[in-house]
């Protein structure tokens, strides 16, 4: 797996969950840097902050589910962009819905996502107190050199992000199937315990 991961994250839950996605989203956006301890100090009580004002990195590993994660920009209502080293934010996933579940019980946070080489892509879904997560790995940039023009090239381009986008929605509608259907995994996710003191 390449370094970054991209995860689309959408919620679907009632108008209080939109009230409080948009309180998030404004905060996100209000953000002077883009890092991991800012993103972090919105969403969790207690993130463990080094000195530098980052996360610690096995914190953020247990908590976020990655060593950094940053939000990059807002996609549409209820749903955002996060940057991520190395994996996707499964655990980030499970903790948004634990912070929304008590807005509404039917919520559910969608995350697909893809590293840079395509290598995986896969979707999360988090609903019903389940988690469903699957991905595939199998895609393959195609090779301008075997290409007759810049068009055709970016032709097969176009073909391959629309291979990766059904890829993802495709493994999200399974997830809905199996939890719908009593399959899925029960998970039980609680924030970390910060023992070192924090800095603001």
């Amino acid at each position: 797996m390449a370094n970054h991961v991209s995860n689309n994250i959408r919620v679907v839950g009632n108008e209080k969950v939109t009230e409080r996605m948009n309180e998030y989203i404004q905060a996100l956006e209000e953000l002077e840097y883009s890092d991991t301890g800012g993103f972090a100090r919105i969403f969790y009580k207690n993130p463990d902050i080094s000195e530098g004002g980052g996360t610690m990195n096995a914190w953020a590993g247990e908590n976020i589910g990655a060593k950094w994660a940053y939000f990059e920009h807002t996609i549409d209502d209820n749903e955002i962009k996060v940057t991520s080293a190395w994996h996707p934010v499964k655990e980030f996933t499970m903790h948004l819905y634990n912070l929304l579940v008590e807005l509404d019980p039917d919520v559910a946070v969608e995350n697909r996502y893809e590293d840079e080489t395509y290598e995986p892509v896969g979707g999360i879904l988090v609903y019903k107190n389940h988690i469903f997560m699957d991905e595939d790995n199998d895609f393959e940039f195609p090779d301008e050199d075997d290409m007759e023009n810049e068009d055709e090239y970016e032709d097969a381009m176009m073909e391959l992000y629309d291979s990766v986008g059904e890829t993802q929605d495709a493994f999200i509608e399974v997830g809905y199937n199996y939890i719908n259907n009593g399959d899925g995994d029960p998970f039980v996710f609680t924030e970390t315990e910060t023992k070192t003191e924090t800095t603001t």
